[in-house]
């Protein structure tokens, strides 16, 4: 894969507020966090130029792995929640995206073709590390259809391709909350998560085993602290 300099999702984080955040249920991260660390516990530089398999449970840690590789992998392939990974799909699409390495969380469940692939754990935990090299790969993304009528289908896209319609950064943006109800690993919730990097806004991500209602208060308690009162906030359906 050609190297090159373009800009990556790292470049975007480097250049936001660092009081910016992202939150789910359990966790929140902040800008300044991820800009004087890493989530992958020192091993984002074995990740450099591999396939790596994005086959995290929560969809925070989706995120920083995301931010991480994405100029650092050659391939970037998300695992959507809930798909049918029998050993025969989960096998077809290691095989059609060439994965090399794989970075999982610690609510991941246990699939045994992951063993036979390099393996990192993603945390929001977030440890020292040096700075990220400023070489960069051109990553490509691959996402996967439902499988409804088949197994799953791989679907190659760049990030200049899934950030076409976003607007150059404005302080409108810089100024927004951005929450929620898709999940980041399918491709309208990843819309919403590019759109708050890009932006360099905050994020309030979802979880599966959330009821709405106490989805909806959590947005309203984040947003009364980050304004010092109740305020609209961008979210997405």
């Amino acid at each position: 894969m050609a190297r090159i300099e373009a800009p990556s999702l790292r470049d975007y984080i480097a250049n936001t507020s660092a009081q910016k955040a992202f939150w789910d249920p359990a966790f929140s991260v902040t800008v300044a966090d991820l800009n004087r660390g890493t989530s992958l516990g020192g091993l984002a530089t074995d990740l450099t130029g591999h396939s790596v398999l994005v086959a995290t449970a929560r969809q925070l840690t989706t995120a920083l792995a995301l931010i991480e590789l994405d100029g650092r992998a050659r391939r970037l392939t998300i695992l959507p929640p809930n798909i049918d990974i029998d050993r025969d799909h989960l096998g077809s699409i290691l095989a059609s995206a060439e994965i090399d390495a794989v970075v999982v969380d610690s609510d991941a469940p246990r699939v045994p073709t992951f063993d036979f692939v390099t393996r990192a754990v993603c945390q929001p935990a977030i440890v020292p590390a040096a700075a990220p090299q400023p070489t960069r790969f051109r990553t490509e993304w691959l996402l996967l259809t439902s499988g409804t009528t088949g197994p799953p289908k791989l679907v190659a896209h760049t990030l200049a391709d899934l950030t076409a319609a976003i607007t150059a950064r404005s302080a409108a943006d810089g100024a927004a909350v951005w929450a929620t109800f898709y999940d980041i690993r399918r491709y309208g919730g990843l819309q919403i998560f590019l759109r708050a990097v890009l932006g360099g806004a905050s994020l309030i991500l979802s979880s599966a085993g959330e009821p709405v209602g106490q989805h909806l208060t959590r947005l309203a308690h984040i947003a009364s602290r980050i304004f010092r009162e109740p305020l609209p906030i961008g979210a997405a359906r």
